[in-house]
């Protein structure tokens, strides 16, 4: 997606891509799940207690993970759009239908967006040793990591890691429609503070 084309004069845009979508949900039970039972029934399912508490099952189509926890709390994460969330907890309540002991109703599953990761860029190199000193709230320690951390408050919470080649990870939101606006903001940021490295 192209968020922002700049004039002609300027060899630089803004692109962004969603790479995924992080969803919290919860199966209507009465009685806590026997996941040692689950990951016998259902396939490309996995569970190892002593490792983790709860059942991984992969679904190629589309591309996801879903961790189920006895109580009944799910975790997705994987998907790139959230137009798949529905089809993906339809899928997995036919699968669970298969199974005798468990009878789901669809309707009474909702499902919350709690973060979307973002890879965007703007073409252009960032002065990342200016940006630790300018921006509020920004970590860099290059010698630890070649990102800088950048927490926003503004327009919304989310946390920015910026690289010196003017790729971006985005992470922390929960509604798509403010992705731009939080990307265009930390442009005009960026841009404002003399951060991007003159071409």
């Amino acid at each position: 997606m192209v968020l922002e084309v700049k004039p002609k004069e300027e060899k630089s845009s803004l692109t962004y891509t969603l790479q995924n979508f992080v969803v919290t949900s919860r199966l209507p039970i009465e009685e806590d799940l026997d996941l040692p039972l689950l990951t016998n029934e259902l396939s490309n399912s996995q569970y190892d207690s002593n490792r983790f508490p709860g059942l991984f099952i992969r679904f190629s189509l589309p591309k996801c993970v879903i961790i189920i926890f006895r109580n009944g709390k799910l975790i997705l994460t994987g998907l790139k759009s959230s137009s798949n969330i529905e089809l993906v907890l339809k899928k997995l309540i036919l699968n669970l239908g298969k199974i005798r002991t468990i009878k789901i109703s669809k309707e009474k599953i909702k499902s919350e967006i709690v973060n979307i990761v973002v890879t965007a860029n703007f073409y252009r190199e960032i002065n990342l040793d200016a940006a630790a000193v300018t921006l509020t709230n920004a970590i860099y320690e290059p010698e630890v990591f070649p990102g800088l951390i950048y927490n926003s408050l503004s327009p919304t919470k989310s946390v920015f890691l910026i690289f010196s080649t003017g790729k971006i990870v985005l992470t922390g939101i929960r509604k798509e429609a403010i992705i731009e606006p939080v990307l265009a903001s930390l442009g005009r940021l960026l841009k404002k503070e003399e951060l991007f490295k003159r071409i």
